[in-house]
């Protein structure tokens, strides 16, 4: 008789999602490029792509420390709830919201109640945070989400883990493999002085959530600013670790207002992304490198650095 043959799992290859800013010397988002403006590479190699020109829906799942240590900032956060609907969500999208500190709760499931509601029942409680945890089940809850939208986890607190017992690396890729990113509104740490507002927003009005105001020339020093923060240790700042490895964004505030100037400008940042996508060369379980470039000169590019993807496993 012939010896069996061990079989093999065949893993399905996902589509990378690349979502992508172009920002011009004076810190505006440039729209309307056709793909024939941009060049992706992977591990150096140039890829065909996809370049989604509609509108994107968001899946956004909002992850809010609640213990003692940031009391004093849950009043504020508890008023933003319907501008994280209208800016973030805006009219196609859908949210939800989860809380940690020594523990996690699903304070609003997607598709289900208000987040405005949700966040006016914020309260201290606890001295833990296993913000990676909620990171993790955050992911669990994008990765149920189908169809052609984008999937976003916003970080809302200090950039500090305490008691989780998943791991920096493992969010980091479990993020990557689901084309989740992950954006950041950072409280400074207890005892720490408060960081300058990175973000001046202008022209405001009336549509304000369908992208009437730009951002300043700061969006272009937050850039480099983040790819530099790539460099540091994943436990020094976790939360840089986090959107650099998934191409997002992180903002501090420390007023109500710059607060809401930030959810307003993350929500820009949303809305003002081109989507790349292609499927891998290969499934091998390693880490790619990507690349974008657009050919408009003295543009800043900003998108994910790589992606992982999972090799075929053999049956015994």
């Amino acid at each position: 008789l012939l010896a069996q043959q061990p079989g093999t799992i065949k893993v399905p290859v996902r589509l990378v999602s690349v979502p992508t800013l172009v920002v011009s010397p004076d810190g505006k988002y440039i729209p309307g490029l056709t793909a024939d403006k941009f060049r992706l590479t992977d591990n150096g190699r140039p890829r065909n792509f996809t370049l989604d020109t509609e509108d994107v829906p968001v899946s956004a799942a909002v992850v809010v420390q609640v213990d003692q240590d940031v009391r004093e900032f849950l009043p504020f956060l508890s008023k933003v709830g319907a501008l994280l609907d209208n800016s973030l969500a805006a009219a196609s999208g859908e949210d939800a919201l989860i809380t940690y500190n020594d523990e996690i709760v699903v304070a609003k499931p997607f598709g289900k109640g208000e987040m405005q509601t949700a966040m006016e029942k914020l309260k201290p409680a606890g001295h833990d945070a296993h913000m990676i945890d909620a990171g993790l089940r955050a992911v669990d809850l994008l990765k149920e989400r189908s169809g052609r939208g984008s999937r976003v986890l916003l970080f809302i607190g200090e950039p500090k883990e305490n008691g989780s017992f998943g791991k920096i690396d493992e969010l980091a890729a479990q993020a990557e493999r689901e084309n989740v990113q992950v954006y950041v509104l950072a409280l400074p740490l207890l005892g720490k002085s408060f960081v300058s507002d990175s973000f001046h927003l202008e022209g405001l009005g009336s549509q304000w959530w369908k992208g009437g105001y730009r951002a300043s020339m700061d969006l272009t020093r937050a850039v480099p600013a983040l790819r530099r923060a790539s460099q540091a240790s994943a436990g020094t700042d976790p939360f840089s670790f986090l959107a650099v490895a998934t191409g997002g964004l992180q903002l501090h505030f420390r007023k109500q207002k710059q607060l809401e100037d930030a959810i307003i400008a993350m929500g820009d940042a949303l809305r003002s992304r081109y989507f790349l996508s292609f499927t891998p060369y290969a499934v091998d379980d390693s880490f790619h490198t990507i690349s974008v470039q657009v050919d408009v000169p003295g543009t800043t590019v900003y998108a994910r650095p790589g992606y992982r993807t999972q090799n075929e496993k053999a049956l015994p």
